[in-house]
């Protein structure tokens, strides 16, 4: 299968790159980038794909990307960067829904985060916050802005798969969390990558994971 996936350069998408890289299932590997990754050169399961504008899509890249089966999104800022957080995910997104009618199923899995803000219901405000606002704000407008694609009622078979750990550990410390096997607030960067390849590789009945969701998640592959 084919997969695209962003953000690859980044620290919770390096991880992805390494465990889509490793997956038997993924036979194509279609990387956005701003830059060209070095280390990818001789690999000829991935390719990469330059973006200057992550809002605009030539026709050529256009049809390499309608002819995925699956992506995953991991570029974003914690900033609350509404372009990139919010414009360049909608973007591509629109891209795979303009696909032909009849194309195959597409699996769409996005990163968000634990602490994200939903946006408030009509005619309400939204609540103070004490750290982080602007970002959490913005990327909770993602988070629905993308789950609502996956209802609108166009684009065919497109399925979105929500993300949300709280605390990354990386490897080295990954053994803390067989200590607190099901700990709400951290959880180990392997068992969020493979949680993500896995949901876009197989897809599931669920579409909106926390942090605990991801972990027994990861586990339930690995069992």
């Amino acid at each position: 299968m084919k997969v695209v996936l962003s953000g690859s350069t980044g620290y919770i998408g390096s991880e992805v790159l390494t465990q889509c890289m490793d997956n038997p299932s993924i036979t194509s590997l279609i990387i956005l980038s701003r830059r060209y990754p070095a280390n990818l050169a001789a690999n000829s399961k991935a390719k990469v794909i330059v973006v200057e504008d992550f809002t605009v899509y030539n026709a050529p890249i256009i049809k390499e990307l309608q002819t995925a089966d699956a992506a995953i999104w991991c570029l974003g800022t914690y900033s609350g960067n509404e372009r990139v957080d919010i414009e360049y995910p909608l973007a591509f997104i629109r891209v795979i829904k303009a696909r032909p009618p009849g194309s195959r199923p597409f699996r769409y899995v996005q990163l968000g985060g634990a602490f994200t803000e939903p946006p408030p219901n009509d005619g309400h405000e939204g609540r103070s916050l004490w750290f982080f606002a602007n970002g959490r704000r913005v990327r909770g407008a993602t988070e629905a802005k993308v789950l609502e694609s996956a209802t609108d009622g166009s684009g065919g078979d497109f399925a979105v798969y929500l993300v949300k750990p709280a605390g990354v550990l990386p490897r080295r410390s990954a053994f803390l969390q067989r200590y607190i096997p099901d700990n709400p607030f951290s959880i180990g960067i392997g068992d969020l990558g493979a949680t993500m390849v896995d949901l876009a590789v197989r897809g599931g009945e669920r579409r909106v994971f926390d942090n605990l969701a991801i972990i027994r998640h990861a586990r339930k592959i690995c069992d």
